[in-house]
């Protein structure tokens, strides 16, 4: 039997695989022409050395790593990693445009118009999302600006309110309206305060980098309102002011006013500064 050594791989010639005395290891090397070897021998003669040198090759770069290529399909929606979500397509897909960073198959897409009662909430308020429908046969990957991506399945029926800052798709199963939080002079002197509202069935795709969740049933819950990732649909929120009005002046919403929600449900929260805007 032969000693352990790097010989011609029997199934391609123009690598070397490692023999470790018994059998063919996993470990191969190019074989670069100056070698001796008798291709008539599936193990030829010892080609000099005794360990096996680092297999080489792109495909042995860590950037090809296990977690860094295209995780297997699980269900509608496949995470990939962190910031990355891959959707099987069949039912359509409504997305933030500027979503899209790869596809497989054949996708096409189109301009989701909000329809007339929505444009001119739009219009008013500024809180219009611009959607484009992604549909056909195939695989979209999307992601928004590196953040961590959330799947929120809503039951039928089941509802959540989310700021357009952190909403990056969901499914065409699912229902969507622009609501204006209600607050009197105070919300007009926030600038305008407004979520978007969705019914199920079907998956959301929230962003947030450090979600904190919070529980509105343990004590009087006011937050940011520059900090607000959703809440639960069907709490009443109300704008709270913490200074006079004449301290108002030249002032912020962010410090100026808090969003206070009823008791009830959850309220989703992050850090300020690394709120986003989808493009």
């Amino acid at each position: 039997m032969e000693e352990a050594a790097w010989h011609p791989d029997p199934q391609n010639p123009s690598l070397l695989r490692w023999w470790d005395g018994t059998q063919w290891s996993e470990h191969t090397a190019p074989l670069t022409g100056s070698e001796t070897a008798d291709q008539g021998n599936p193990i030829g003669p010892a080609l000099g050395g005794h360990s096996p040198a680092p297999s080489s090759g792109l495909a042995n770069s860590t950037l090809f790593a296990k977690e860094n290529r295209e995780q297997d399909t699980t269900g509608r929606m496949t995470r990939q990693n962190p910031a990355v979500v891959k959707v099987t397509l069949g039912n359509p897909l409504l997305v933030t445009r500027g979503a899209m960073i790869a596809y497989q198959g054949d996708v096409q897409f189109a301009y989701e118009g909000s329809g007339a009662k929505r444009f001119v909430k739009a219009s008013l308020t500024g809180e219009g999302i611009r959607l484009m429908r992604c549909s056909g046969a195939g695989e979209l990957f999307v992601s928004h600006h590196s953040r961590k991506l959330h799947l929120l399945d809503l039951a039928p029926g089941e509802q959540i309110s989310a700021s357009s800052r952190a909403l990056l798709g969901f499914d065409d199963t699912v229902a969507w309206d622009i609501n204006a939080i209600k607050g009197g002079i105070g919300a007009a002197a926030a600038g305008g305060l407004f979520n978007v509202t969705l019914t199920g069935p079907g998956t959301v795709i929230l962003a947030s980098d450090w979600p904190v969740v919070l529980d509105t049933s343990e004590a009087r819950t006011c937050v940011d309102p520059n900090a607000v990732v959703a809440w639960t649909a069907g709490l009443q929120v109300s704008v709270r002011s913490s200074f006079s009005a004449g301290a108002l002046i030249g002032r912020g919403s962010g410090e100026a006013f808090q969003l206070e929600f009823s008791p009830g449900g959850f309220v989703i929260v992050e850090p300020e500064g690394i709120v986003h805007t989808v493009a």
